[in-house]
């Protein structure tokens, strides 16, 4: 799991937001452990969420955004393949990571299009990239998309997740405060 972003924009912790009663990152723990042998959180220092009950690892490149977590998680993974999910995806999917793992034969990454776009954040990812992922960040490389296409990604349609999703939304994702819902008066 990615958790080692600033939240710029949405002005404090994304991990640590409650949504529905539940704090981010205690959601997309439950949602990888019903797909996962392994947990693992990039927490961008690798100690900052102390009160999780899962391993988690220093972003590899600081800076890097999301890539410097992916890294991390890869070279740390114990497993070929690899789920991603961020933390600001409260809806990630289980099944929809299932079948990504289940379609992999090897690429560096299996990642649905699903809102009009890729989702190299809510894909899986082949622990065998991350010698290939490091020299592009080290190259400059800083967009997630970018390097899933550049690594050669499967992108699974619609119409192969679809049977499987629990929801259509299992990619959106919170940015700013207004994506959390509206605020009670």
């Amino acid at each position: 799991m990615l958790a080692g972003g600033q939240s710029r924009r949405m002005g404090s912790d994304k991990a640590v937001l409650v949504l529905d009663g539940q704090r981010l990152v205690d959601r997309a723990v439950q949602t990888l452990r019903e797909c996962c042998d392994q947990v693992l959180v990039a927490s961008g220092d690798g100690r900052r969420l102390t009160s999780l009950d899962v391993e988690q690892v220093a972003d590899a490149e600081p800076g890097a955004g999301p890539l410097g977590g992916i890294l991390a998680g890869l070279e740390r993974a114990a497993h070929p393949r690899v789920a991603v999910v961020a933390v600001d995806m409260p809806e990630a999917d289980p099944g929809v990571l299932r079948l990504l793992a289940h379609a992999w034969t090897g690429e560096a990454v299996v990642l649905p299009h699903a809102d009009g776009r890729l989702q190299p954040l809510h894909a899986v990812w082949s622990r065998a990239c991350a010698s290939d992922l490091r020299d592009l960040l080290a190259r400059g490389e800083r967009s997630v998309t970018t390097v899933a296409r550049q690594l050669g990604a499967r992108v699974v349609e619609p119409g192969e997740w679809a049977p499987v999703a629990a929801s259509p939304r299992f990619a959106r994702n919170l940015n700013v405060p207004g994506d959390l819902g509206p605020t009670p008066t």
